[in-house]
């Protein structure tokens, strides 16, 4: 897929809209002219290998200057955190929306962000962790309100329950959260738990300003209105910046930033589909393109005055089946078991002289010491798809199977017009149509995308997530947690996560996520992990501490991206 589409994790497996961004990925060769196939990175790979920003001190670019960017969609949801905004659209947000207390680093690592906090200290009371958090007091909301403890009490109450009023994606780390209180001075911050959760350093996260308090702001509010007041960080909405007929945002210095003054002008982002981007890239209407399939790498490649970054893409990517459509979980893991997944990877990758190990994870990148392969056995295998749906009741009515007077059938969902998309696509009806499942192809514009994704108005698609920690815990729970009856689930599963979030070492809980995705992939089939790949990302020559990211991903610092002098 050329512009891979990124789905919410409880888009899928709960209520929900396209959101955010887990998998195999590539490690890619340093020189743009290399010609030697790379392999996917596994573990033990450099991490020189994974990540390429062009990292350039700050001094040595210009100050002043305009990024162009587009993305897939924008808008009209704006909410961060709300049930309706897309992964594309919190790209475009990213250098606004500074709020939070951590800072990430490509590796995962995370530290805390001075501009926001000056300490993070845990400790333990009758079992259950507690946290004291000294706040900046510097730090402002863009409107003048202090980032203090209300802000941190703001956060805890909108984000802790997805049964309340706030139409959240999941609750998180912050459902396990007993009080949140003041502590000496409105900077200093104590976080008593409720019931133990970890890793506790996701806590805070993200910094919600008091107004989204009144529920019909969080709820409503973002739609077409970006609300940069409600922001910290070195960019802001330009003035009228927010064009929702030609789907343009503009963002410009922010004078009320207390941290290092940005390098750029100005950043531009615009919605457009994945030939439309290659087009405007060699028009010179946007300073950047991804390349993640043959079509558009060897098109890009060929652009003057550019510079290639490549690494690592965090993208764990495949078939996601939408279970309030496709309801028969025979079907489904009829469908896991048919697939030839590597035929699948060498039409995704044709022209990329790369290749891979099929993923046979969500929440795991190959590279990492806590991977497993849980992919359900046997597949591969059509006899074995035609074994589950024959054990389920199905029997062969000419070339399908069928049960009850219904066909063993459903559509495929193509957005978008790349031709290795469509490839694909008709690579996964040859497989299944063998397997007595009939699949039909549902091509739709690119601009659909939110819009299917938020009403679920799809059977299955290609879609995937990017991970944004190497910590599998909150991935493991927003994947395979079922928070309501409609969600795709057991209690089963729900008891072992339950546990999985006491364990308090690292691995130990890593390895217990692999045990639950195993179960669900087994016992449940919703999403298919398909591939993963490398990234390529051409840039305008001279564009600098901007790239192929990793686990920094829109996370990048916004202040440092310029033009070399």
């Amino acid at each position: 897929m050329e512009k891979n589409f990124i789905l919410n994790r409880r888009t899928v497996l709960g209520g929900a809209v396209a959101l955010s961004a887990v998998g195999v990925l590539a490690a890619c060769g340093s020189s743009k002219d290399s010609k030697a196939t790379t392999q996917g990175a596994t573990a033990g790979t450099d991490s020189k290998e994974l990540y390429d920003i062009a990292e350039t001190a700050v001094s040595e670019l210009k100050d002043g200057g305009t990024l162009r960017l587009s993305v897939t969609s924008l808008g009209p949801d704006f909410n961060l955190l709300g049930t309706g905004v897309t992964a594309y659209t919190q790209a475009a947000l990213s250098p606004v929306y500074y709020n939070s207390i951590w800072q990430a680093a490509p590796m995962g690592k995370r530290t805390l962000s001075p501009e926001f906090a000056k300490s993070f200290d845990v400790s333990e009371e009758n079992g259950v962790p507690v946290v004291s958090i000294e706040l900046n007091p510097v730090a402002k909301f863009n409107d003048g309100t202090p980032i203090d403890y209300k802000a941190l009490q703001a956060t805890w109450n909108i984000l802790k329950s997805t049964d309340g009023d706030y139409k959240i994606e999941t609750s998180g780390i912050y459902s396990s959260v007993g009080s949140v209180e003041r502590d000496g001075d409105d900077f200093k911050v104590k976080v008593t738990f409720a019931k133990p959760y970890y890793p506790v350093n996701v806590l805070f996260g993200e910094i919600l300003h008091p107004a989204l308090l009144d529920k019909n702001v969080f709820n409503e509010g973002f739609v077409d209105n970006p609300h940069p007041e409600y922001a910290a960080g070195p960019f802001t909405i330009a003035e009228g910046g927010w064009n929702s007929s030609e789907k343009t945002l503009t963002l410009t210095r922010n004078e009320k930033w207390w941290g290092e003054k940005p390098v750029l002008e100005r950043i531009v982002f615009r919605q457009m589909d994945s030939a439309a981007e290659r087009a405007a890239f060699k028009n010179d209407e946007i300073d950047a393109a991804p390349a993640t399939a043959a079509a558009s790498y060897k098109e890009l490649k060929e652009v003057s005055n550019t510079e290639m970054r490549r690494g690592v893409r965090l993208f764990s990517g495949g078939m996601i089946m939408n279970p309030a459509r496709m309801q028969d979980v025979a079907l489904r893991r009829a469908v896991m078991a048919g697939l030839k997944r590597e035929a699948i990877s060498k039409v995704r990758f044709q022209g990329l002289d790369y290749e891979e190990k099929q993923p046979g994870s969500m929440i795991h990148m190959p590279f990492s010491e806590y991977y497993q392969d849980v992919y359900p056995t046997p597949n591969n295998d059509a006899s074995a798809a035609s074994k589950i749906l024959e054990e389920a009741g199905y029997t062969k009515n000419g070339e399908f199977y069928e049960k009850d007077g219904k066909q063993a059938a459903f559509k495929y969902s193509v957005f978008g017009d790349d031709p290795t998309s469509k490839a694909v696509a008709q690579t996964i009806v040859q497989q299944l149509k063998d397997a007595g499942i009939n699949v039909e192809i549902d091509a739709r514009a690119a601009s659909e995308f939110g819009k299917a994704m938020q009403a679920k108005d799809y059977d299955a698609t290609a879609s995937g997530y990017a991970l944004s920690d190497p910590d599998a815990t909150q991935a493991t729970q927003q994947f395979y947690l079922r928070e309501k009856p409609e969600d795709a689930g057991t209690d089963e599963i729900n008891e072992l996560i339950e546990k999985m979030m006491l364990i308090s070492d690292d691995k130990a809980r890593n390895l217990a996520c692999d045990e639950i995705e195993k179960k669900h992939m087994a016992e449940v089939a919703v999403m298919v992990p398909l591939f993963n790949g490398p990234e390529y990302k051409f840039v305008k020559k001279g564009l600098r501490n901007y790239g192929v990211s990793l686990y920094q991903g829109n996370g990048i610092h916004w202040e440092k991206v310029g033009w070399a002098k």
